[in-house]
């Protein structure tokens, strides 16, 4: 990984033996953002409470740390540094990192400015609680400054931590005992437990739970992301998320729209819900199909019947422009049609895989194909999508009964 800074990055803690470069903070940031802090010393709810600050007020609050020691810790996280600006200009991701479609999905959509792209900065001491990352999503984490030390969880050993009340797992976990990853004749956990040097770039698989800890002070860039490797993941985590909010609230299950109100519960409490999952699929289907750029699509959907002034086109127009393309593209070209209907064979796409393309290898194109028709056909059998009538509404919905009536 590669970054690219116009002075020498800081390092704010003097004593550690990785301190050999210095700069002015104030020369990476724009003046006057706000950003929302996190308090390490304190919780509310299980998690750290949060304020927020502007990035003068946080650079004044870390000298004042490093300086006199104030008890408060304070962790600026996920803060969406790169929003707005040509990450490129700053670095460049590992081959194995580039075939993100969350980050990808988000620069296509125009209702919302956000990303998955996230600098993380904080004094020695400040943490981050044991958790699992966003939409079971993979992430990767590149230390610029500092050391960090993490705990990290194969799935299903978090399983064997102490519940607290409500059946929570705790917080904090850097105090406890755990047996190396392998051995298997013991009650305690498998954990793997590492520091991370500068320089050094972790890649966290999806549903691993991890703690964090900042040795020393630190700054780091993080990605969230997903792609065809982990999307099945995804999905079914999604599912067991729906499953816990249906049971939260089954109480009231004869109310009439409480199926569309558990989808609202749901995009509130995970971020996101099986109408934007399924956009989702629809947008990497189409663009992959079509070898283009998020970019490309956007410019080849139809326009909408009327567009906000600040041009940001709600999402459920957006999913209309993008199931009416996807239509006009399968009523004319068959195979698209054969592959979301069923898997077909490699040899069938060898001559139609080999268009080059610039963003993408041929196989991380065709492994996309594969895995995105799979993730739909497994929606449109799903009983909850069903009941949401979301493969109904679009003008693709022939082509959805035409997937669903290949599987009976």
């Amino acid at each position: 990984m590669s970054v690219k800074f116009s002075t020498p990055i800081p390092y704010l803690d003097p004593s550690y033996r990785y301190c050999d470069f210095y700069t002015n903070l104030s020369s990476h940031y724009s003046p006057g953002i706000e950003v929302c802090v996190a308090n390490c010393s304190d919780f509310e709810f299980g998690a750290h409470s949060t304020l927020t600050m502007t990035t003068e007020e946080y650079w004044a609050y870390w000298k004042s740390f490093s300086r006199d020691g104030t008890k408060r810790l304070l962790y600026l996280k996920d803060w969406h540094y790169f929003k707005g600006i040509d990450y490129h200009d700053y670095y460049s991701q590992p081959v194995y990192f580039s075939s993100d479609w969350l980050n990808e999905f988000h620069e296509f959509r125009t209702d919302c400015d956000d990303d998955f792209r996230f600098v993380y900065v904080g004094p020695k001491g400040t943490w981050t609680p044991l958790h699992t990352d966003v939409y079971c999503s993979y992430s990767w984490s590149a230390n610029i400054v500092g050391c960090k030390r993490w705990w990290v969880f194969p799935p299903g050993e978090e399983k064997k931590l102490p519940l607290l009340s409500g059946n929570q797992l705790p917080p904090d976990i850097s105090d406890r005992n755990f047996v190396d990853p392998g051995i298997t004749d013991s009650d305690l956990p498998q954990c793997y437990i590492f520091d991370q040097q500068p320089g050094e770039m972790f890649f966290v698989p999806s549903g691993w739970y991890h703690q964090v800890l900042n040795v020393t002070d630190c700054i780091s860039i993080n990605n969230n992301w997903l792609n065809a490797c982990n999307v099945a993941l995804v999905w079914r985590h999604l599912q067991t998320q729906l499953r816990e909010v249906k049971k939260s609230c089954i109480d009231v299950e004869s109310t009439p729209g409480w199926e569309d109100a558990c989808q609202e519960c749901l995009k509130a409490w995970a971020g996101w819900n099986y109408a934007e999952f399924f956009i989702l699929l629809k947008y990497i289907l189409i663009s992959r199909w079509l070898c283009l750029t998020a970019q490309d699509v956007r410019r080849r959907l139809p326009k909408a019947a009327a567009v906000p002034e600040d041009g940001k086109v709600p999402l459920r127009v957006l999913d209309e422009q993008v199931e009416s393309f996807l239509s006009d593209v399968a009523s004319s070209e068959s195979l698209l049609v054969e592959l979301l209907v069923n898997d077909i064979p490699d040899s069938c796409l060898e001559g139609f895989i080999d268009v080059e393309m610039a963003a993408f290898t041929s196989s991380v194109r065709k492994h996309d194909l594969v895995e995105t028709s799979r993730t739909i056909r497994s929606m449109l059998m799903n009983e909850d999508l069903r009941h949401l009538h979301l493969h109904t509404r679009g003008p693709a919905a022939w082509l959805w009964k035409a997937v669903l009536d290949g599987q009976v």
